[in-house]
């Protein structure tokens, strides 16, 4: 198993490692992943380097096995659908990850969370309530023409205008999937990844630098609300607990 703060905080730990890498590109003026592998794989490292079973882009439908599947389950609805990073232990899955970059609406993730929702329910209920789904997903705030942005406080706002409409729009979400709880977490610290316009001196003259931006990375958790059933007690009920 894998508690829920312990992927998180695993998923800090690689959002933290993508970013490094970004701001030694940047000469620490930091700037958004343009690329999904980045993520991906930081995120990766650090269940590898935590000695986690870790697969990358698994095929979905192997989840779905003769020890995990519910009785008489198609595994056909799920294609050839592959989720970027998952988690195992003793080849039972316990967290689905999937990584989204240029996010600025519910939309953009709505098909990530609804690919872990499908798999999740075609497994016992056993293995369903023990499995925890994340997408990892980025939003990104930049200067535009239209839009002049410079101060910390200007792109703080502007990042949390999307933060606040994907939250909303998330638990709205939620009323029509009453078998799953979702929670949207910050993976960074509340100021993280905001980055106000450079300012550069040359003597007596100062001008402007590089170009602001606000980056900032989320999770939403994924959790079947299905109840785990009772351990099995007597050689009837741990036949029964095998087919359900």
């Amino acid at each position: 198993m894998i508690s829920q703060r312990h992927l998180i905080d695993v998923l800090k730990a690689g959002v933290a490692r993508a970013r490094y890498l970004v701001d030694i590109a940047t000469e620490f003026h930091g700037a958004e992943i343009t690329t999904e592998y980045l993520l991906t794989a930081a995120i990766a490292s650090e269940f590898i380097e935590k000695h986690r079973e870790t697969k990358i882009e698994c095929l979905n439908r192997t989840l779905v096995n003769a020890m995990t599947a519910k009785t008489g389950v198609s595994r056909k609805p799920l294609g050839s659908q592959r989720t970027d990073i998952v988690v195992l232990n003793a080849m039972m899955p316990v967290a689905m990850i999937e990584v989204k970059i240029g996010v600025k609406s519910l939309a953009k993730i709505q098909g990530d969370i609804e690919k872990i929702i499908d798999t999740i329910a075609l497994l016992k209920p056993g293995y369903a309530s023990q499995l925890i789904g994340a997408v990892v997903f980025q939003v990104h705030v930049k200067a535009t023409k239209r839009k002049r942005l410079t101060t910390k406080a200007e792109f703080r706002v502007a990042v949390e205008l999307i933060e606040q409409r994907i939250r909303s729009a998330l638990a709205s979400y939620a009323k029509g999937r009453p078998d799953y709880r979702f929670q949207m977490h910050a993976l960074q610290k509340k100021d993280g990844g905001i980055t106000e316009r450079a300012l550069e001196t040359i003597g007596d003259q100062t001008s402007w630098g590089a170009e602001g931006h606000a980056t900032r990375y989320h999770a939403v958790i994924i959790r079947s609300t299905v109840r785990r059933p009772s351990p099995p007690e007597t050689i009837a009920e741990l036949k029964q607990h095998s087919l359900s």
